[in-house]
């Protein structure tokens, strides 16, 4: 497990983790009932808190920004020498989250998209972890 620590890539304080410190995190939140702002920031994302004072703001006060891109990787190893091997890809970190809940039986809830995108995430989810309990979801449905 590696986790150094939160460190600037540009203005934007980006965390150091391997998927097992994030997925650790995310768990340790939920297990005390903390509420959390994860989010997985390739190079895009960091420019654009770079270019936006509001957005940078927002990034900066993430308990968990986790490096997406490989370029946001390769700066926290070499600026800051972070010793990361690969990215936290966000839809990878998303699965393991997904397996580890099924394993250890606790539930998850889906936030975001459209109702059908939901359904059919819900129903690929329960098909790929045996167990797993989805205990609601949210879509953001955008009206025209």
């Amino acid at each position: 497990m590696r986790n150094a620590g939160k460190w600037s890539v540009v203005g934007i304080m980006v965390d150091a983790v391997d998927y097992e410190a994030a997925t650790d995190f995310i768990f340790c939140a939920a297990r005390e009932k903390r509420g959390i702002a994860v989010s997985a920031l390739a190079v895009h994302g960091v420019m654009t808190g770079v270019l936006d004072a509001e957005q940078r703001f927002r990034l900066n006060h993430f308990d968990l920004l986790v490096p997406d891109g490989q370029p946001v990787r390769w700066v926290l190893n070499r600026l800051h020498d972070a010793k990361l091997s690969d990215r936290v890809y966000g839809p990878n970190l998303t699965l393991k989250v997904c397996a580890r809940a099924a394993e250890q039986g606790e539930s998850i809830y889906l936030y975001g998209g459209t109702s059908e995108i939901l359904s059919a995430l819900s129903h690929s989810l329960q098909e790929r972890f045996s167990g797993i309990e989805i205990a609601g979801r949210n879509p953001r449905d955008f009206a025209g």
